[in-house]
């Protein structure tokens, strides 16, 4: 009896570094991945839901999903529920809200093995750092609000006092032309604060029907200091068969107001 000795074909290493190539490329996703088995317990996850939990490498291998993703029924955590699901969850002082959605994990037979959770964070807090920006900002609505209300009030007595000097002096005194530019300086500060009382207290919309040609007209008036400043010709193309729009005519003066200012800053030429 006669022995032959069979060689084996050795892989090329290159092939034993491919079979790694799935894995890495889980773990270079933003989005987590975590698969369970029939029981919907962990048995593989990537990186990025280890980042998002804080949790060591390979710590979530076996543990229930339920614990991972909770208050969901195990209908969803088999995959047989596509309708995605927000979950809060605290971790080592963070708060962090996550929108997953479950897939069926099949086999090459077609049967269902597991399930496939798909997830990303929608919101990602430390020590309650996002309500503290919250706080601060209305705050600062409230502090606009009270300054702008403070500065319109002695405002409206030097506008009113520099308007009776003015009309003391005499038709050809080049001291009006003076008085009158003091009083396109009122105005423009006049628009400054009223943009403060805007962020500080939005209005409630008003709709109504409304011409938006006086609209345009009342926002490009406003609007002639800046446009001598930044040397831009104004043309004036209305449609004359333009209807009636359903809106708020003082919002949409707002609206029309930084469009205009926008395109002025965006013509320094």
């Amino acid at each position: 009896m006669r022995s032959e000795t069979v060689s084996r074909p050795v892989e090329p290493e290159s092939s034993v570094r491919a079979f790694q190539w799935p894995t890495q490329v889980l773990d270079a996703l933003e989005q987590a991945v975590v698969a369970l088995d029939r029981d919907r317990k962990v048995i593989y996850n990537n990186r990025r839901i280890e980042e998002l939990l804080g949790v060591e490498s390979g710590t979530l291998i076996g543990t229930p999903g339920s614990r991972l993703f909770p208050g969901v029924e195990a209908r969803w955590l088999k995959g047989a529920s596509r309708e995605p699901h927000e979950f809060r969850l605290e971790t080592e002082g963070r708060e962090l809200t996550l929108k997953a959605e479950a897939l069926p994990m099949r086999d090459e037979g077609g049967e269902v093995v597991g399930s496939v959770v798909l997830a990303e964070a929608i919101s990602e807090t430390e020590d309650g750092e996002f309500q503290k920006k919250i706080d601060r900002l209305v705050s600062l609505g409230e502090l606009s609000a009270y300054v702008a209300h403070e500065i319109r009030n002695p405002l409206t007595g030097i506008r009113t006092t520099v308007q009776f000097v003015g009309s003391k002096l005499k038709t050809n005194d080049p001291r009006r032309e003076d008085l009158e530019d003091v009083i396109k300086e009122l105005d423009r500060i006049e628009q400054i604060i009223t943009g403060l009382l805007l962020f500080a207290r939005p209005p409630a919309a008003r709709p109504q029907p409304c011409d938006l040609h006086p609209v345009l007209d009342k926002t490009l008036d406003m609007l002639e200091l800046q446009l001598n400043d930044a040397q831009v010709r104004l043309f004036k193309a209305y449609a004359p068969d333009l209807p009636l729009a359903y809106a708020d005519p003082d919002l949409t003066q707002q609206v029309f107001l930084n469009l205009s200012l926008n395109a002025i800053q965006a013509m320094p030429q």
